[in-house]
């Protein structure tokens, strides 16, 4: 009898398996389970992969508890994945946590603090001692998302469009869109863009390329990673004030895909901003472990506040 932790990403799926105790019995992988950016039909085949996998990996059947982590709910996510983790694990009770909160635990295993998830997406997420917890945007790409890589990529494609109507400052950005859309001329950007069945993606993933202009002091591209910065730290000020901290020694963290690939580039300016912003010597931390295994966490503890007994 054991507790499951699954992440489902939107590129792959992470399931853990652990006992009583916490400890690790056994993992499995997927592909995409994302139902936001992903059929149906994929995110079940990715599910049961990694579900089967793990389970296999324990040599034991009967999975107690099941902590999905997921980003956001549009488009009914809960019960998407509630209906496929049933089929596959029916005798399983399901709960499914949004994937700020996991991160979270990844970064704090239960203790107060804040985190700032940069992904494709963004948000912060911070819980004080008393349990009281803030979120603080999270709103989506189309009016929020700053920070993100997705806002990240989005700037660099106005900037390099704004750059060839000479409305805007010169910048390598304009030859790096050409590289990245593989067009041949500026004129087919346009229908590249707007034909994408995944815009937001195809926007998102731009990001890495302001970055790399960004460390070739691209002047255009360092005032976005500025910007992006400063959005950050805004958000860790607000969440901090709001949460009432008036010490926060180890009680600011960071993660997320589009902090990760360019994490050479952004520690070191977070790290300089907080500590002018605070005032104070930073240690910004990373996750401590996998979201699967905090899901999984996440999941033990509603097992022992539920159940008397395991």
């Amino acid at each position: 009898m054991m507790i499951m932790g699954i992440d489902c990403g939107g590129t792959k799926t992470h399931a853990i398996v652990i006992d009583f105790d916490g400890n690790i019995l056994g993992e499995g992988w997927g592909g995409p389970s994302n139902p936001n950016s992903s059929p149906i039909d994929v995110v079940r085949d990715s599910i049961k992969t990694a579900v089967s996998q793990a389970i296999n990996n324990t040599k034991i059947a009967s999975i107690r508890v099941v902590c999905v982590s997921t980003a956001g709910t549009l488009g009914g996510t809960t019960s998407i994945l509630i209906e496929i983790l049933r089929e596959i694990i029916p005798e399983a009770e399901i709960i499914v946590k949004r994937d700020y909160e996991v991160a979270h635990m990844a970064c704090f295993f239960f203790s107060p603090g804040v985190v700032f998830i940069a992904g494709t997406g963004s948000v912060a997420y911070g819980v004080n001692k008393n349990g009281k917890s803030v979120k603080i945007g999270g709103w989506g790409h189309l009016v929020g998302d700053e920070g993100s890589g997705y806002w990240v990529g989005k700037e660099g494609v106005r900037a390099a469009l704004r750059a060839y109507d000479g409305r805007g400052e010169n910048t390598k950005l304009k030859e790096y869109l050409i590289q990245y859309l593989g067009v041949s001329t500026p004129d087919k950007i346009i229908s590249k863009i707007y034909s994408s069945k995944n815009p937001k993606t195809l926007l998102g993933n731009f990001a890495p390329y302001v970055a790399k202009a960004a460390t070739e002091n691209d002047a255009v591209a360092t005032k976005i990673i500025r910007k992006t910065v400063d959005e950050i730290v805004l958000a860790y000020k607000v969440a901090v004030r709001r949460l009432g901290f008036i010490n926060i020694e180890n009680k600011l963290a960071i993660t997320g895909g589009f902090y990760f690939g360019s994490k050479s580039l952004l520690r070191p300016l977070l790290v300089k901003n907080l500590e002018k912003e605070f005032n104070k010597k930073i240690n910004l931390k990373e996750p401590q472990m996998p979201e699967a295994k905090a899901a999984a966490l996440l999941a033990l503890k509603y097992w022992r506040e539920n159940h008397e007994n395991p």
